[in-house]
């Protein structure tokens, strides 16, 4: 039970991570037009709304200190993709930002 939920928690983050960058490549459309024509603002606006079911899902199964706090790996996943698919330069005051991310989703999740 307790793999599932934490499963769960990195499958939502993971989700909602995707979204905001499928939301960021519907913005390179330009015009409003061209967004709203875009087919990944629609996938980022599902993207999210599976992330925030599964937000709500985990709020009912878990204590709501230890959810909320483990969805800030939210950030972690992004500055990867941002790193992996959109090219963007890491610097090391984001990694130690990220490092003490983790350490308190660590101390909050044992």
């Amino acid at each position: 039970m307790i793999l599932i939920n934490y499963s769960a928690i990195i499958f939502m983050t993971l989700t909602a991570s995707f979204a905001a960058f499928f939301l960021k490549k519907s913005t390179n459309a330009g015009t409003i037009n061209s967004i709203l024509k875009n087919k990944f603002l629609y996938l980022g606006a599902f993207l999210y709304l599976v992330a925030a079911a599964l937000n709500i899902w985990l709020l009912g199964r878990m204590e709501f200190f230890v959810v909320v706090p483990v969805g800030s790996l939210n950030y972690v996943w992004t500055m990867f993709i941002a790193r992996i698919f959109l090219k963007e330069k890491i610097k090391l005051l984001k990694v130690t930002g990220v490092l003490l991310i983790l350490s308190g989703v660590i101390c909050i999740a044992i």
